[in-house]
């Protein structure tokens, strides 16, 4: 059964379109609509994109390629299509020259590849329609030995959500058999919900439907779609936004790959990226977006420490069991400074207030006012109006466990505690009210 998510938090298409990828400016879009447009402007800034080995605009040139000369692996695809449609990919040589093995196990000659890039130039699979469309072969990325037991063949691929240069959303494609080796949601391929936070898998879905674990293959060992952890995760984010500054796009969606040997690659950008992302992560897009449109970002850095912030999975998702903590209303937690150094506070828990706060002389004490570990200004209604308080990272470990998060500085000189747990921070948590509260 999947998990309720509120409506008011949904994203829906109509939504997307109007305020969100609506906005993107004419000219970006035409670098997220062409393939190759969008590796051009990527590689130009530096962001590495897999090798391009053939572009193809007429019949002639595709009759006077030397196909024999390609390499032992590669991919074909159109330059303007979606949901995987007209991508072969190649993953060895057959026995004969001229011959090649697909991720499904099709055996392809040099006529075959042929008449399929005729069918692309023809727009067989173009997004508009059009009647000339462009073809291109590009190299094939090899499988990450880390996803080596949950990939059917063929690569997987993360997409990551960026707005105003924060990454919202997260989510890793995972080829199946019934996709044919191509990581594709609309083509049979899994989704798993990505916590921005750790880079670590929360959910899944399989045709839109969720799963707690991958289909059964041969090995018939089940596996859960919870707790992979994605390698290199915080370059993958800040990847992300790099692509969104170079390409001039508000609101994207960013497809990325894990190269074995040359590190992270970025496959594509998408100016209209699909909606299911949010089935895959039990949450919606559309307060997320909301949560960071006004938001001043300096840089990719800056921009990833805030989606990392305020979009941490709940915390039980990522907890083995079942079983929830309890926690009395005022507990001692610590406060990580650095890898070795924590320092013990007095917290309140409460679960009235949504944000967690810190007293405004503990934070500048404990150094966490620089001016690097302040996200944002918030806006605030009290008793003495409305005011602008710093929003703050802070790690803190509660009862053992550790939440990364955004706080609120507030003064809290007159309170017998410093600091403020929230209910954003407890999930996961059961709240003892039997004691007497502060």
């Amino acid at each position: 059964m999947m998990m309720a998510i509120q409506a008011t938090d949904l994203l829906g298409m109509n939504a997307r379109n109007v305020f969100f990828s609506g906005k993107n400016k004419w000219r970006a879009k035409c670098f997220a609509d062409s393939k190759l447009k969008g590796k051009e402007i990527l590689r130009k800034v530096g962001i590495p994109v897999p090798e391009v080995y053939a572009v193809f605009t007429t019949p002639e040139e595709v009759m006077n390629f030397a196909w024999e000369e390609l390499p032992e692996s590669f991919v074909v695809k159109p330059e303007d299509s979606f949901a995987g449609k007209g991508v072969w990919v190649i993953r060895r040589r057959a026995h004969w020259a001229g011959e090649w093995w697909t991720v499904d196990g099709q055996k392809v000659s040099i006529d075959d590849l042929r008449w399929h890039v005729l069918d692309i130039l023809e727009g067989k699979f173009s997004t508009h329609e059009k009647t000339k469309a462009r073809a291109f072969i590009e190299e094939r990325v090899p499988l990450l030995p880390t996803f080596q037991r949950y990939a059917y063949k063929g690569t997987p691929d993360i997409r990551v959500i960026v707005y105003n240069k924060v990454p919202v959303m997260a989510m890793l494609r995972l080829p199946t058999q019934e996709s044919e080796g191509r990581a594709n949601l609309h083509q049979g391929s899994i989704g798993l919900g990505v916590d921005i936070a750790s880079g670590v898998t929360t959910y899944g879905i399989y045709h839109n439907h969720s799963i707690k674990f991958m289909p059964v293959r041969k090995s018939k060992v089940e596996r859960k779609v919870n707790g992979l952890k994605i390698p290199k995760w915080k370059q993958v984010l800040k990847t992300a936004v790099a692509c969104q500054e170079a390409s001039g796009l508000t609101y994207v969606g960013v497809d990325l790959v894990l190269h074995p040997v040359k590190g992270i690659m970025v496959l594509e950008l998408n100016a209209n990226p699909g909606l299911s992302i949010q089935l895959a992560n039990h949450a919606g897009l559309r307060r997320r977006l909301e949560r960071v449109k006004d938001l001043e970002v300096r840089d990719a850095e800056h921009g990833v420490r805030i989606g990392q912030a305020l979009f941490g999975s709940p915390f039980a998702g990522k907890v083995p069991t079942e079983e929830k903590i309890v926690v009395e209303n005022v507990e001692e937690i610590k406060i990580r400074l650095s890898k070795k150094k924590r320092v013990p506070v007095l917290a309140k828990i409460d679960t009235g207030a949504y944000r967690s706060s810190i007293d405004r002389e503990l934070a500048e004490s404990l150094g966490l006012l620089s001016k690097d570990n302040i996200l944002w200004m918030g806006r605030f209604v009290s008793g003495l109006g409305r005011e602008k308080r710093p929003i703050i990272e802070v790690t803190f470990f509660l009862k053992g466990k550790k939440i990364r998060t955004a706080v609120s500085v507030s003064k809290r000189e007159k309170m017998k505690t410093k600091f403020l747990i929230g209910r954003r921070d407890l999930e996961g948590f059961f709240v003892n009210p039997a004691k007497e509260k502060l």
